[in-house]
């Protein structure tokens, strides 16, 4: 008895499994690309729709050329602005009122734009002495304030042979001037030849606009918090950059988390009314994602809007003229594909020509091979009787038994 329901729960197994698989259809993402009048290289721009549903090496986007002959692929590599990268840049400042006397240097700097410095490095000539250094501050070149008080400062033999940079640290602040003293431990002066700092800046990628649409705003009093949804749609996004903007004019500091409901992503972050309220993301795979904002004993934020976006990503190739060509992305290919385009990224160059892609197209209804499915019927169908037939036997001996015990 135990052995036939065994069986009869692993053909009901199979049967409800094969037709899971047998019917399970693909997705297929296209879009085509703009025709272009010149043959050449060129960056072709990728849907933010594509970028979210292609793997996270792109192994299942294809290009492909069609022509009277077919269908055929065309190689290609995949190019990205990267979300943030560091910049250092040297600011030359301007020397005013330079005094030399004796073992003195006296000189005022000027930060025109009142930027933000901790540093100052001060090329000289080379000499053999030892250094100490004093430095104010003044925002009107009138009145002057203690910035840092004398102390002997770090030198470095740059590689011209002939000068040396000074490092004057300082705690960092915005003053439009700063009067630097040096003091040498000779008796004459030194030969001062440029004052210059480094400063590390972000320098963030391009972005392109998701398809996401700000939905509504729900708060709940009894969790103290405010839940902002977005319109329902069939699609994934991998998010980059949030934006979001606050219609309210007090002074707001609230804790929220960017989640998802099936990719079960939580990104915590803060909306506050001292900052610009945008974010960096690391190509967040969102499918239905949601904001929460916990308000505490707060009255709600009031949500203008909410902006979403994806790290513009673009797919070098050589194109033909007069051609037509399409971009694929399914969920079905899984392989990397191989082309030799992939040994000349450094040689190609980055500033190409960019063309735009349009007619996005999504498919999950694509039809398997109709022989394919009658052979996947006629299985299942097969199944589905064996299954009948053992149930039935199995209910036929449990009447026999019961029958049995009766009659005694």
């Amino acid at each position: 008895m135990k052995t036939l329901y065994q069986i009869t729960l692993a053909l009901l197994s199979t049967y409800l499994l094969g037709t899971q698989i047998g019917y399970a259809q693909p997705k297929i993402y296209t879009v085509s690309i703009n025709p272009i009048t010149e043959s050449g290289y060129y960056n072709i721009e990728l849907d933010t729709r594509l970028i979210g549903a292609a793997n996270s090496g792109f192994s299942n986007l294809r290009i492909l050329q069609k022509d009277s002959t077919g269908v055929a692929e065309v190689p290609y590599f995949i190019r990205n602005a990267q979300p943030t990268a560091k910049e250092t840049k040297i600011i030359d400042y301007k020397i005013l009122n330079s005094i030399e006397r004796d073992s003195i240097n006296r000189f005022i700097v000027h930060n025109e734009e009142a930027k933000k410095v901790s540093d100052f490095y001060i090329t000289i000539n080379k000499a053999d002495v030892s250094i100490n250094a004093a430095v104010r501050g003044s925002n009107d070149n009138k009145s002057w304030f203690i910035v840092k008080q004398k102390k002997p400062i770090y030198k470095y033999t740059s590689t011209d042979k002939n000068e040396i940079t000074l490092f004057v640290s300082i705690p960092e602040g915005q003053y439009k001037y700063y009067e630097i003293e040096l003091v040498n431990n000779q008796s004459s002066p030194l030969k001062i030849n440029k004052v210059t700092t480094a400063i590390d800046t972000k320098i963030y990628g391009q972005f392109q606009p998701t398809f996401l649409e700000l939905a509504n705003t729900k708060n709940n009093k009894k969790d103290k918090t405010s839940i902002v949804s977005f319109t329902k749609q069939k699609l994934q996004y991998k998010l980059s950059k949030l934006a979001i903007e606050i219609d309210t004019p007090k002074d707001y500091y609230r804790k929220a988390i960017l989640k998802d409901s099936i990719s079960k992503v939580a990104i915590p972050f803060i909306l506050s009314s001292k900052n610009s309220n945008e974010f960096i993301l690391d190509d967040i795979l969102v499918h239905n994602p949601y904001i929460e904002i916990y308000n505490g004993d707060n009255k709600p934020l009031t949500i203008k809007s909410v902006k979403t976006y994806s790290l513009t990503r673009y797919a070098t190739a050589y194109l033909d003229a007069n051609t037509n060509y399409t971009i694929r992305v399914d969920n079905i290919t899984k392989e990397m594909p191989d082309y030799d385009i992939q040994h000349f990224k450094n040689d190609i160059p980055s500033t190409l020509p960019i063309v735009q892609t349009q007619d996005f197209y999504f498919d999950h209804l694509q039809k398997t091979d109709p022989e394919k499915v009658k052979k996947m019927d006629n299985t299942l169908n097969n199944i589905l009787w064996a299954v009948i037939i053992v149930v039935g036997l199995v209910i036929a001996l449990i009447c026999y038994k019961t029958f049995r015990k009766l009659a005694k």
